[in-house]
């Protein structure tokens, strides 16, 4: 067949079900066939519910926490083959033209992130996904043992192995919401032997697996203060590093207010922190800027002393393979897998019910959609 059912986004709370032509691998991609795609609490929804920037995305398919199976590779594709199940995040269109992309680099493309999934190309709401490029330096062949609905969670968990590597030296911990890259965070952290790891979250249900995840303590949004414990916890000290995983504005609040001085703040969610463009220069005269291993960073680095000493972004693009591989050792140990994080899976035809769910923390944890 040369068409395809795909999700198209048009704009908030729509998309309709459209058949499209098939895509076909270039030499250096692959084609893979999507058995299952996660509904994003930090890109997808926020799409669903407000116009995007610019309005760039309108009329291409959305979707990028996927698991499939390739079912055609290019000409020039040597480390991968059809019939492989394979992730790689982010999936762009190199735009050949930077010095990476020159040297065929393309994994530290400058401009990647403006040729993305819901940006510049096709995402995995849909049957097939085209990946423009594959190779050892972006993906990584995933075990049989590992279902499609497991591996659909390895963008989160990668995200909270990063941001675990990040706090893994403190020895007090918060993590503010409870999304699946909060509670892979919290587990990781605790095998990586941080003292004190302590969560919260509006919802029942995350809450309840965060600390079976192995949350020292487990906070209560809704009906306690989270400062106020926290700083009971520490004699009035505050927290080591704190880890914003949470959408709501008041999380940075709530993270300043926590955190000892000369402490550090990570944050999964850069869209809510913004710095006037005139400042930079001010900015990089006065202040260092730690870069993560993610190469390609949009957002500077804030540093607000002395209440804490930076807060950063762990977010980005680069190189994965170690995030991805203990995402999927994570999995594989049984602490964070589809079966305690997956709370609803909708067809493709029913997406819209899918956005609607995941938009409610206290109903679901991740919502997946299978093609």
């Amino acid at each position: 067949m040369n068409t395809m059912k795909a999700a198209i986004y048009y704009g908030p709370g729509d998309m309709q079900i459209k058949d499209i032509e098939r895509p076909h691998a270039n030499p250096e991609g692959v084609v893979v066939k999507v058995m299952a795609c996660g509904v994003c609490d930090i890109l997808d929804l926020p799409a669903w519910q407000h116009w995007p920037e610019g309005g760039r995305g309108t009329g291409l398919v959305r979707g990028h926490e996927f698991s499939g199976e390739i079912v055609e590779a290019g000409s020039l594709v040597t480390d991968f083959k059809v019939g492989d199940r394979i992730f790689t995040e982010p999936v762009y269109r190199p735009c050949y033209r930077c010095e990476a992309c020159k040297q065929k680099d393309y994994w530290r493309c400058s401009h990647g992130g403006d040729n993305e999934i819901g940006k510049g190309i096709n995402g995995a709401f849909a049957e097939y996904l085209a990946i423009p490029f594959l190779n050892k330096m972006n993906g990584v062949k995933v075990p049989i043992t590992l279902t499609y609905h497991d591996l659909a969670l390895i963008d989160h968990l990668s995200l909270a192995s990063s941001i675990a590597r990040r706090a893994e030296y403190e020895k007090l911990v918060v993590i503010i919401g409870q999304d699946i890259t909060g509670i892979g965070a919290a587990a990781m952290l605790k095998k990586r032997g941080v003292a004190k790891v302590i969560t919260c979250d509006i919802s029942k249900i995350r809450r309840k697996v965060s600390e079976e995840a192995g949350a020292d303590i487990v906070i209560d949004s809704v009906n306690q203060d989270v400062v106020q414990v926290v700083m009971k916890e520490t004699a009035g000290i505050g927290a080591d590093c704190v880890i914003i995983c949470d959408n709501r504005p008041v999380a940075y609040i709530q993270a300043v207010s926590m955190v000892r001085n000369m402490g550090r703040i990570w944050t999964t969610r850069p869209d809510f922190v913004r710095i006037n463009p005139a400042l930079l220069p001010d900015l990089a005269s006065k202040y260092s800027v730690v870069t993560p291993e993610s190469a390609a960073y949009k957002d500077p680095v804030i540093s607000l002393s002395p209440t804490f000493a930076a807060m950063q972004f762990g977010f980005g693009y680069g190189y994965k393979q170690l995030r991805f591989q203990e995402a999927i050792e994570t999995m594989q140990r049984g602490i964070c897998n589809a079966e305690k994080l997956v709370t609803h899976v909708f067809p493709l035809d029913k997406i819209k019910e899918a956005f609607e769910i995941a938009m409610n923390p206290h109903q679901s944890i991740k919502v997946l959609v299978e093609p």
